[in-house]
């Protein structure tokens, strides 16, 4: 008469747990690989959807010369995803020079993997939801990023932009109550 057995060896344990080892780590390699595509963001959604990919650390999001294509990177330097923008006319990078007049600003360079590279601009959305301030202008309107605003100021004109920046970035608390009647 044969002896009934009820459980496994230590034998067929290890064999068991190293093919789940085995398949465990084949996944993460293909997990680790898979990028991301988010297609046609427009510029008005463009802090949203960096956003909705947050991770623990900071964001950062670096744009290549045709303004068109970017690449988004945590911050352990891993590629989270290819962000396409949505843009008829193309998109330039502008800045107030000390004057402050308004200037087209050229490209940045970046380094990445030991190499440097030309790029049109770089966008970084921090962990406490700030970001880095950034104007662009596209199809005659500029929009300017500022680190608190949840969404971007879409201005039609320099003057509005102007105003927008010189009294809005230097003067924010002109309507506390600290300051009226002062």
């Amino acid at each position: 008469m044969k002896n009934a057995r009820s459980g496994m060896t230590l034998f067929e344990l290890l064999i068991v747990m190293m093919i789940v080892g085995i398949v465990y780590s084949v996944g993460m390699i293909a997990l680790k690989k898979e990028n991301i595509t988010v297609s046609s963001v427009t510029l008005s959604d463009l802090k949203n959807t960096l956003a909705s990919l947050a991770q623990t650390g900071q964001i950062r999001m670096v744009c290549d010369l045709s303004c068109k294509e970017c690449r988004v990177w945590s911050e352990s330097a891993t590629p989270l995803a290819t962000v396409r923008l949505k843009a008829d006319d193309p998109i330039e990078r502008y800045g107030f020079d000390r004057f402050g007049e308004l200037k087209k600003l050229g490209n940045i360079v970046t380094r990445s993997g030991g190499t440097l590279r030309q790029e049109c601009f770089e966008y970084v959305l921090y962990p406490d939801g700030t970001s880095s301030p950034l104007i662009l202008k596209n199809d005659q309107k500029y929009y300017v990023y500022t680190p608190l605003a949840k969404k971007p100021f879409v201005a039609g004109s320099e003057e509005a932009l102007r105003k927008f920046v010189f009294d809005e970035a230097h003067y924010p608390l002109r309507g506390d109550v600290y300051y009226v009647g002062q």
